[in-house]
């Protein structure tokens, strides 16, 4: 096996791997839209695992060419660490609410439409 073709097989298996990042990521869209419509509603218990999705989504997304999903991921993943240090909800900042509601959305918007057609990664 020439470098050409062992390139060509790496570049095959990224591309799997990287579509089923993305299938995965969509198929986790109803968890996401729940987390943050509990969190429109003042309900707060689902931060922590806002969290822990934004913070797989963002190094996942970057890893695999999705440069504004992990960018989104990225904002909510900061913002609801601030959230959750937060010690009690009437001391919530809710600028930092709106903002995480938003980047959320962003980040629904953005896995929802994105495809593995037309990246970089394929050479």
């Amino acid at each position: 096996m020439n470098d050409f073709d062992k390139e060509a097989l790496l570049l095959g298996q990224l591309a799997r791997i990287r579509e089923r990042f993305l299938q995965r990521a969509q198929g986790e869209l109803p968890l996401l839209r729940e987390l943050l419509g509990r969190l429109q509603a003042g309900d707060l218990t689902g931060l922590a695992q806002l969290r822990v999705f934004a913070h797989r989504i963002r190094g996942s997304g970057a890893t695999f060419d999705f440069a504004a999903i992990g960018e989104s991921a990225r904002q909510v993943e900061t913002l609801t660490e601030r959230l959750i240090g937060t010690s009690a909800a009437a001391a919530v900042d809710a600028h930092d609410l709106h903002c995480l509601i938003e980047c959320g959305q962003r980040l629904v918007l953005q896995i929802g439409g994105a495809t593995t057609h037309g990246s970089g990664v394929h050479r």
